[in-house]
């Protein structure tokens, strides 16, 4: 019998493959499904390859099979057109690292935070970055010339009085241990309430992403969720994917047999509970502060802004297209100790005459590396006090 709609979906929902609020270099090493099953593995060059052409031969096929990039032919077709070039490169290839640059170069302008390369080696340099923590007040006796200067913590706020501002630093789309995301909001905005602050700034400059979630939760106190246009979600069904959950391989078999076959699954919008009761909202003016390290999650907060008209956003051009690639699946090569994660859904943004821009421009430029002067700028344009504030 052929999987149903909902059959389908709770096959996606057993999909955890990689949490949602984690990163490529932050995923433990067991995580790492190796690449074990390709048909290339019976093949002669595979059988007769060193453990690197070997290795790049599964790397090949399992982009192919895998990247939503790749769900079209054509495209297929131009990326086994660099076998041959890479197959010779890894005839004397000196060492994993030098493979997994090699791999990197391959993979070109798709080699992002979702789809990319390490070695055991790397992971195990890499240093984490941020602390787990949200802190709960204001901090006494800031010092205005660095206000957007990083903090360590996972999300912070601070209140200006004298402005009407609330700066809220958000650094990681993560919730802290020791103080929930929703609960900090809850609070924040209460006491925002409080104070009567009249201007918000999420400042997003440092966050590369995570789950989410919790661009959500702060939305819900932004917008109606109700009327929020939100990002239409495909899904690539691959035989990665199918290695980390045995049902999704008979998912995938029905899809195609369905007359699906190079055509990603739109995954179903959610449906609001019945009993859903949505925070009451923030009435004042809101300011998005992007950089080049907003990515991911945060990224899209700044697309669901800009296309749903939330406030304002400042800063730089985005590093990252509006609609992207995204939800990682973690895997090692087999043959070496290079690992790599590569994207398996592609989120298109909700504004369909812009789907294919490649970056969001702020409305306003703002350099963000002169803080006391980004300061400046947010304090003259939207403090209460100001009259030319753009929402």
């Amino acid at each position: 019998m052929k999987q149903t709609f909902f059959q389908y979906c709770g096959m996606l929902l057993a999909l955890l493959l990689a949490s949602a609020s984690q990163c490529f270099g932050q995923l433990p090493l067991n995580q790492f499904k190796s690449l074990s099953d390709s048909a290339y593995q019976a093949v002669p060059e595979y059988q007769t390859g060193n453990k690197y052409q070997k290795d790049a031969i599964l790397f090949l096929d399992m982009v192919a099979d895998t990247h939503p990039y790749y769900i079209k032919p054509e495209r297929r077709t131009e990326w086994f057109a660099k076998k041959a070039a890479l197959l010779e490169q890894c005839k004397d290839m000196a060492s994993d690292e030098a493979f997994a640059d090699a791999l990197i170069a391959v993979l070109g302008p798709l080699r992002d935070k979702h789809t990319d390369i390490a070695t055991v080696k790397r992971m195990q340099e890499a240093k984490k970055t941020g602390s787990e923590k949200g802190a709960a007040d204001a901090v006494e006796d800031v010092d205005r010339s660095q206000v957007m200067s990083p903090h360590n913590s996972f999300y912070d706020y601070r209140f200006f009085p004298e402005e009407s501002i609330c700066y809220l630093q958000f650094n990681r789309c993560m919730s802290a241990s020791d103080y929930p995301f929703d609960k900090f909001l809850n609070d924040m905005f209460a006491k925002m309430e409080e104070e009567h602050i009249k201007t918000l700034v999420v400042d997003a400059q440092y966050n590369g992403g995570g789950s989410s979630q919790l661009c959500g939760q702060l939305l819900e106190h932004l917008y109606p969720i109700d009327k929020l246009k939100n990002f239409t979600t495909y899904l690539r069904f691959s035989d990665l994917m199918a290695s980390y959950n045995p049902g999704i391989a008979q998912v995938k078999k029905n899809w195609e047999a369905d007359g699906h076959k190079d055509e990603l699954y739109q995954i179903p919008a959610p449906k609001m509970p019945a009993d859903y009761q949505q925070p009451k909202l923030y009435e004042g003016k809101v300011v998005f502060v992007m950089g080049p390290r907003t990515f991911s999650s945060a990224g899209m907060l700044m697309t669901l802004a800009r296309d749903n008209h939330i406030g304002t956003i400042i800063g730089s051009k985005s590093t990252f297209p509006p609609s992207h690639y995204g939800e990682i699946m973690p895997y090692r090569l087999p043959n070496t100790d290079v690992l790599g994660s590569i994207s398996c859904k592609y989120f298109a943004r909700p504004d369909a005459a812009t789907v294919d821009d490649a970056f969001i421009a702020p409305d306003y430029e703002v350099d963000l590396n002169d803080k006391a002067a980004a300061w400046q700028f947010i304090v003259q344009h939207f403090s209460v006090a100001s009259s030319n504030a753009k929402n």
